[in-house]
């Protein structure tokens, strides 16, 4: 690796919206990093993920107007 080109590699502390903070290394400069969702937070990591079955365009178009009588 060449001396001088690769950026400074700092421990850096990450704030989710939440309030949980964990630590980690980063390449950003203040070594402060804002998220919106962590893993402690997002609803696929806490079980609580709503599964919606909306259908397809099929479905739709046959609750519009019916299935046809052949």
């Amino acid at each position: 690796m060449r001396a001088g080109i690769h950026p400074e590699y700092v421990e850096t502390t990450v704030t989710c919206g939440c309030g949980n903070t964990f630590t980690t290394h980063s390449t950003k400069r203040n070594g402060d990093i804002h998220v919106e969702v962590c893993s402690n937070c997002h609803p696929f990591y806490t079980g609580k993920q709503k599964i919606l079955d909306t259908g397809g365009r099929v479905a739709r178009f046959e609750a519009r107007y019916g299935k046809r009588a052949k």
